[in-house]
């Protein structure tokens, strides 16, 4: 899949768009079912410019107006889909630390997040998970899912 980046004036109009809920007839669907297993072999295979692999995916990203995204859990190393997800800060402790973005070649920049916060969303299977992030799996799921609300993390740097 490709990937749209801010290089292109019309994709990143495109990912500064906020993403809609997917539906339970979507979810149910075929068409969504291969773009779920499109979407995640992408994740596990693209690199940046600069040589990194992929930490999560928004659907935006590659091209789908969808809330959903995938971040890569550190336990397992495998990606965990988060569909129409919402997000509950648990305390209001931040850290600032460096992020990158495949959407924004070439640049990286401080960012201030969240320490831990707790996430509910469905699963491929439309199953309801909750679930307590903390730390670099935090700052993924609040990177992530700024995109689905067509919010760069260029937009937030504390430089």
């Amino acid at each position: 899949m490709k990937i749209y980046t801010i290089d292109n004036k019309n994709e990143e109009k495109f990912l500064r768009e906020p993403s809609e809920d997917v539906t339970l007839d979507e979810l149910k669907s075929k068409d969504l079912k291969i773009f779920l297993g499109e979407f995640l072999h992408t994740a596990k295979t693209v690199m940046t410019q600069e040589g990194y692999s992929a930490a999560g995916l928004a659907a935006v990203q590659v091209g789908l107006h969808k809330n959903i995204f995938c971040i890569l859990k550190e336990g397992t190393q495998e990606f965990e889909v988060m569909i129409n997800p919402s997000i509950k800060v648990i305390k209001d402790e931040k850290i600032i630390d460096t992020e990158g973005c495949l959407s924004v070649p070439k640049r990286e920049g401080k960012v201030e997040r969240y320490k831990k916060i707790k996430v509910k969303y469905l699963d491929r299977d439309g199953k309801i998970k909750k679930g307590v992030f903390s730390n670099q799996e935090a700052r993924e799921i609040q990177h992530e899912y700024d995109h689905t609300k067509g919010v760069l993390f260029i937009d937030k740097l504390i430089d």
